[in-house]
């Protein structure tokens, strides 16, 4: 009898149907902000179905590792290139990675990856006014930052540009002596 329910019982979990097809994915071990250098700490791997993975997720957390994050992510995303630059690496010959302070947070968020832009320096004290001190800056990376810190601020948004080293020399200047904006191209 014994043997008999053992069989039915085995003869059931054959025919049970198999789970959802799974794959192992990098995902963000924490919420990160924008910015962030990613490193092996950050990342985790989690097995998922794979049915709900996005186009380029990503496997081996290694392929992340020293990039820099365009955008914050949130605790437990999947993790693919598009998150990321490697934007030390990719620089042109002749350019630079430079930091541009923003006189308005929230202008500086509006900003993306990829943007092209024209650097903008207002000076007080000085006629015309305003004039372009840049053209044609791309944006590298913004990191983020908290909602409540959004808005004309005396550390600015910060934003990373990237230029030749020339430009990078004036937009410097331009922030020594008066506040810098943006115009999208």
């Amino acid at each position: 009898m014994v043997a008999a329910v053992a069989a039915v019982l085995t003869g059931v979990s054959a025919a049970a149907p198999e789970g959802p097809a799974m794959i192992t994915v990098v995902k963000a071990k924490s919420q990160l902000p924008g910015g962030t250098v990613l490193s092996p700490t950050d990342l985790t791997l989690d097995p998922v179905v794979a049915s709900e993975v996005p186009e380029g997720v990503l496997t081996d957390p290694n392929d992340l590792v020293g990039t820099t994050l365009t955008a914050p992510v949130a605790e437990n995303q999947m993790m693919t290139l598009l998150t990321t630059t490697a934007a030390r690496a990719s620089v042109a010959p002749g350019h630079v990675i430079a930091p541009l302070r923003l006189a308005d947070t929230a202008v500086a968020a509006l900003l993306r990856p990829g943007d092209v832009v024209d650097i903008v320096a207002a000076d007080p004290d000085a006629q015309p006014g305003a004039t372009v001190v840049a053209a044609g800056a791309r944006v590298v990376t913004v990191p983020q930052l908290p909602d409540d810190r959004a808005g004309p601020s005396p550390e600015g948004g910060l934003v990373l540009i990237d230029v030749d080293s020339q430009t990078a020399a004036v937009v410097a200047q331009a922030a020594a002596s008066g506040t810098l904006s943006i115009i999208w191209r």
